[in-house]
């Protein structure tokens, strides 16, 4: 006998002992793992020979063989030839306590008690015995209620709310014998597992019970899974439990206002057929037009359809289908939804800092920022900003800012919003500008005339707001300086102030500056009145003859000499169409029969107004008719009259052959001796009238003589200069943007009403003015009462004090 049989027959002797047996679980179709440990028990010592065998037979079904030296990983691995035999593989693992025989593809017949032998080069030999078991799935479960009806169709009930649940689960078969267990949406329940009582079959049974059926439980989904070992899934049986079911079917969709959508919700699962009610945010929908519902066969099935006119208020509302059955006190099932509407913009204005007042009240430089709030669905997409009526262009953001405010940002502003449902525009936001004062429009630079040594009135107007805060101040510069006006001769109200001013001397040219201030600040550029010397006016302009219902001349009024002036319109030359003169007697105050001082004839008639246009009821018809136009201020009538010749009165209507606009103011000539006798006449009744006049014009010159060498004599110019020049030298400049002198602020006159009209000389030319063209009194004038009598060599003033 070789060494080798003696040593393995000496091995062989050795005494061996077996581990207790170990139960394995294994799948049918799954891979099986058979423990093995390897690992010697003493040092220095590994595994020879490993063997293993199934059951009783003998014969070893795999051999792993390290004899032959080397180490045991590379040991020669041997099976029997067989379908199990095909199958198996023994690994040695990373370490030997890791050991095992693998099985593929476990079948039925692999099931067995199976004994790993392991041979060590000094240590005792070992047995590990491995009892693989199959695993068998259970049958699946059955449900049943109280009454042991089998729950099928996958839903228990229906439920009544309120009342208990009570559910079995029993499940039969399976190795090892399964757990079964009561899951409700994926969470484990309690319930009550025991054995059946059944000992002829192996039954586990596991019983629900729920005392109160809440509508919590509505469309709840219950399972009762049998777990036999973890191999293999566990077996599962779903329904679900219905108490009282409602739902609105009607898609959740974006809804748009001013549509109308049919609402449709279902309810089921009761008995008898419950009752549908449609809630908005809580509160009842009254709608004639609802439509109850029954289509299907089912009887405990109930519909209900809203026709719902959607508005924007509905947007993020609650719409609320309840349903309701009579046989329950507190029997109700709901189904909630919030609806969204697509509307156009809620637009609102409002400064940034949430200010919701209506007016913003501010102060020129200040800077304001509005904030465009609006409330749509779907967003806004584009802003717009307004104001008074009018899109500002470059403005489509949320805010809109207004710098370094001026006047003319004073204004109604609005913004509107822009979605794919429209657009809408917000109420207005109005901003108050107040400002500091400035001339009123119209007012920058007035001129006026003015007589010598006659008081006149100036007054200067401004805007500003604040307006009730005003003060004024005025300078005048003349040629030498420009000197402040004194407090005690402004006279000042609100918005207007005013002085008074007496030219020195018919040359005198001055500029008054007037300055105002209020809260907000001083006013930077002044209001100017430049007083000049008054002249006579212009003459009217583009004279001509209407004949509507009666006889009219229409002018057009020329520069009124700084003065203020009135229009006079003469009647001279009255001839019939046979040549012979006539004389009209005056039948109102405003005619005058006199002479003229452009012909030789006295006027006829004489009409005063206050504008070019004069209305001729009392010619007479079949006459021709010379015309003159002036116009008169306090320095005399212009010069020349515009003339209207050849104006013929017929019986049916005016016959005016032209008008002439020129100095010429001759007759025309004769058409036969008839004619020339006419005028014969006429011009000898002249002369005897001028000549009466010529007398009379000389005893009025000789009374004013003698009442002005009685009267006192006038001030000085100079002398009135002194009165009106301040006594201080430090004069500021006309035009500074200082603020006003101390005196200006504390010493101011009494406020008194004013007009607002602009003020001008008082002196009015009578509507008795005559001038005459006699040689012999070429220079002279002859007055009413209210005018001046001049002469080349003394000066006349009437009795008036004037």
């Amino acid at each position: 006998m070789s060494l080798n049989n003696k040593l393995n027959g000496k091995l062989c002797s050795f005494s061996s002992y077996v581990v207790p047996t170990r139960l394995v679980w294994a799948a049918v179709d799954h891979d099986a793992e058979l423990p093995c440990d390897v690992a010697s028990s003493t040092p220095r010592d590994s595994a020879k020979l490993v063997l293993w065998f199934k059951d009783s037979t003998g014969i070893p079904i795999y051999s792993l063989d390290s004899r032959g030296g080397g180490p045991f990983e590379s040991a020669t691995h041997s099976a029997l030839a067989s379908d199990l035999g095909n199958r198996l593989y023994f690994s040695s693992g990373t370490r030997p306590h890791d050991a095992k025989l693998q099985i593929r593809g476990v079948k039925s017949t692999d099931e067995g008690v199976y004994r790993c032998r392991v041979d060590f080069f000094n240590s005792p030999t070992r047995n590990f015995r491995v009892n693989l078991t199959l695993v068998v799935p259970p049958e699946e479960p059955k449900i049943f209620d109280a009454q042991g009806k089998e729950v099928t169709g996958g839903v228990a009930g229906p439920f009544r709310e309120g009342h208990e649940l009570f559910l079995s689960c029993q499940v039969s078969g399976g190795r090892p014998p399964p757990k079964v267990t009561w899951w409700r949406n994926s969470e484990e329940i309690s319930g009550i597992s025991h054995p059946s009582a059944d000992i002829q079959t192996t039954t586990v049974v596991n019983q629900l019970f729920i005392g109160n059926i809440t509508r919590e439980f509505l469309g709840t989904r219950l399972q009762c899974r049998a777990q036999g070992s973890k191999l293999i899934p566990p077996v599962v049986k779903e329904f679900a439990i219905q108490p009282l079911a409602v739902k609105i079917v009607t898609a959740n969709e974006l809804l748009r206002a001013g549509q109308t959508i049919p609402l449709r919700c279902e309810a089921w699962g009761s008995h008898p057929p419950a009752k549908i009610v449609w809630l908005l945010d809580g509160e009842p929908i009254r709608n004639p037009n609802l439509t109850i519902c029954s289509d299907r066969d089912d009887g405990n099935f109930t519909c209900s359809i809203l026709p719902l006119r959607v508005i924007a208020e509905y947007d993020g509302a609650e719409l609320t289908c309840r349903a309701t059955n009579p046989w329950f006190s507190a029997g109700t099932l709901q189904d909630k939804r919030i609806i969204h509407v697509a509307y156009p913009p809620i637009v609102s204005i409002h400064l940034a800092n949430e200010d919701p007042s209506r007016l913003v009240i501010r102060s020129e430089g200040q800077n304001v920022t509005l904030k465009c709030r609006a409330n749509a669905r779907p967003s806004v997409t584009s802003f717009g900003w307004y104001k008074n009526g009018m899109r500002m262009t470059g403005e489509s953001s949320e805010t809109l800012h207004l710098m370094m405010l001026e006047r003319e940002s004073e204004g109604s502003y609005s913004c509107s919003a822009l979605n794919i449902e429209g657009e809408t525009q917000s109420t207005p936001l109005v901003i108050q500008v107040q400002y500091s004062p400035r001339c009123k429009p119209g007012t920058e630079q007035i001129s006026l005339g003015a007589l010598n040594l006659h008081t006149i009135s100036v007054k200067c107007e401004v805007d500003a707001d604040p307006a009730d805060s005003v003060r004024f101040s005025w300078t005048y510069n003349n040629t030498r300086n420009v000197s402040p006006v004194l407090n005690s001769r402004i006279n000042s109200h609100g918005l207007v102030s005013s002085m008074t001013y007496m030219p020195q001397s018919d040359s005198e040219f001055i500029t008054l500056a007037c300055w105002a201030s209020n809260s907000v600040g001083r006013q930077t550029i002044p209001c100017l009145i430049h007083i000049f010397p008054a002249r006579t006016p212009d003459p009217p302009r583009l004279c001509e003859l209407y004949n509507n219902t009666h006889l009219e001349v229409v002018c057009i009024a020329g520069n009124d000499g700084g003065l203020e002036q009135h229009f006079l319109l003469e009647v001279i030359n009255g001839e019939d169409i046979h040549g012979r003169a006539f004389s009209t007697l005056p039948d109102a105050e405003n005619e005058i029969s006199t002479m003229n001082d452009q012909a030789t004839s006295a006027p006829l008639l004489r009409l005063k107004e206050d504008k070019p246009l004069f209305k001729l009821d009392n010619l007479e018809h079949g006459r021709e008719y010379q015309l003159l136009v002036y116009a008169v201020n306090a320095k005399g009538r212009s010069y020349p009259p515009v003339v209207l010749d050849k104006v013929r009165i017929s019986n049916l209507n005016l016959l005016y052959d032209e008008t002439i606009v020129s100095d010429d103011l001759s007759s025309p000539p004769a058409n036969d001796g008839s004619e020339k006798r006419e005028s014969t006449l006429i011009i000898l009744v002249a002369i005897v009238g001028s000549g009466i006049i010529i007398v009379i014009s000389i005893v009025i010159a000789a009374i004013a003589i003698t009442y002005h060498h009685m009267r006192p004599k006038p001030p000085q110019p100079q002398d009135v200069r002194k009165r009106m020049r301040p006594a201080r030298t430090d004069v500021p400049s006309m035009y500074s943007s200082e603020e006003v002198l101390e005196e200006e602020v504390t010493g101011s006159t009494a406020i008194r009403p004013h007009h607002a009209s602009i003020s001008r000389s008082s002196r009015y030319i009578s509507e008795g003015f005559v001038q005459y063209s006699q040689p012999s009194l070429n220079n002279v004038y002859i007055t009413d009462p209210d005018l001046i009598l001049q002469h080349s060599d003394f000066e006349f003033r009437n009795i008036s004090g004037h």
